[in-house]
């Protein structure tokens, strides 16, 4: 196992953990401090690793592909993973396209993009909509429900298993599973027991692509079962990567993001009223959501050489955090960057990264979000937060999301939307 290189003397240390439940309930004031005070630091914690805070060094580093990597290794008879696009790894196989490179990355993203274009989310529209007003319908008469249980969760599921073509009553199982592996500590001995949904989703993977190769249809797993790359089929550990990417990439972070604006909106019922009143600034709210709120907290890139970026020395080996959530709240890119503004623009936010691993997902995201806030402020627009039986991630290493947000409002009557 690789073993990072040690901080020289000269670099000064700081008591910086992301992976910690300190960390989950203080992050907009330790990013603060760390910008202004020590913008580019260096920690001990998980082997070593510099944290990029600033917005200038965190678009410096993501566009610079040859000099800073997301490549994984794992190796499943010792559940070792070194490397890989988070600190510390998840012990599982990397995620394609996300701890790939070029030339790997390339032609994994030609085959994929089709899947994920603005046209084909478009072709998906009416479908999104309708789950989530199936989702409000099974609720609406209660005039209570759990943001994060009834629509948040499995909204984003639910479209990914569509897309994938699986069963969608089977959504619960994998979406459960992805949940707890990101807000899990890694350094907690449950941990272990976070991945266990991962041997039933390769063995479904498995099912399902041998039944598309005798049976194809129109949907991601006949894609992956017959489609080709650079002119060859997929191997079979291409299909699994690029599942669980896909799977793990699609569920939690719309599920983070979404709830994170409703419980926003339940507290600050005057822009609960002006999207209500203007649905237009909608995209615009969505965008600041996505600055604000770091749905994805921070990724990591594994140096490759001895180098010089953005005037910060590297060299091969270190680790770098790139942290979204502090870099989204840079007062050098955003006016009063600690304040909500639901029609800011331009809002040059990073959210769903930037460089060559920007979010591959991003358009899809934007509609499922538009789709849930639209369904909520449309049938129950006097819904009400239970702040005392909400539950917040207890980590935010990755995605800063809820477990709860038990919410009322006055009962209203069913459309009669189905999920089919």
């Amino acid at each position: 196992m690789p073993v990072h290189p040690p901080a020289p003397a000269a670099r000064a240390a700081v008591d910086f953990d992301h992976d910690s439940p300190a960390h989950a309930e203080n992050w907009i004031e330790i990013f603060a401090d760390l910008r202004e005070n020590n913008p580019r630091p260096w920690t001990e914690r998980h082997g070593g690793y510099w944290v990029a805070t600033r917005h200038r060094d965190l678009v410096a580093i993501s566009q610079s592909p040859e000099h800073f990597t997301t490549h994984k290794d794992f190796d499943p008879a010792t559940g070792i993973a070194t490397g890989g696009n988070t600190i510390p790894p998840f012990p599982t196989p990397r995620g394609i396209p996300n701890e790939s490179e070029s030339p790997e990355w390339d032609a994994v993203r030609a085959f994929l993009n089709p899947t994920f274009s603005p046209r084909a989310v478009q072709q998906r529209r009416d479908k999104i909509r309708r789950f989530a007003a199936a989702l409000i319908d099974a609720v609406i008469e209660k005039g209570e429900f759990d943001i994060v249980d009834d629509l948040t969760n499995p909204l984003p599921a639910l479209v990914t298993m569509d897309i994938f073509g699986f069963p969608l009553d089977e959504w619960r199982p994998f979406a459960d599973g992805v949940h707890r592996m990101i807000y899990t500590s890694k350094a907690d001995p449950a941990f272990a027991d976070t991945v266990a949904w991962l041997g039933p989703f390769r063995d479904r993977v498995d099912e399902e692509i041998a039944d598309r190769r005798k049976n194809p249809r129109d949907d991601l797993l006949s894609h992956l079962a017959n489609g080709r790359m650079n002119g060859s089929p997929l191997t079979h550990d291409q299909i699994q990567t690029m599942a669980f990417n896909i799977l793990t990439a699609g569920v939690d972070t719309t599920t983070a993001l979404s709830s994170n604006a409703l419980l926003h909106l339940a507290r600050h019922p005057a822009d609960r009223q002006r999207l209500i009143k203007v649905p237009g600034l909608m995209r615009y709210a969505i965008e600041e959501f996505v600055r604000f709120f770091g749905p994805v907290q921070s990724l990591a890139r594994n140096v490759r050489d001895d180098h010089v970026t953005n005037g910060w020395d590297f060299r091969k080996g270190e680790r770098v955090l790139l942290s979204f959530a502090s870099a989204n709240r840079d007062p050098d890119v955003f006016e009063k960057p600690d304040e909500l503004i639901i029609d800011r623009f331009p809002n040059r936010h990073v959210g769903f990264g930037i460089g060559m691993h920007r979010c591959l997902g991003s358009f899809l995201a934007r509609d499922m979000i538009d789709a849930m806030l639209t369904e909520v402020l449309t049938r129950m627009p006097d819904y009400r937060v239970r702040e005392d039986g909400i539950r917040h991630y207890p980590n935010i290493a990755v995605i800063n999301g809820w477990i709860h947000l038990p919410a009322t409002f006055s009962p209203g009557s069913k459309v009669g939307a189905r999920i089919q």
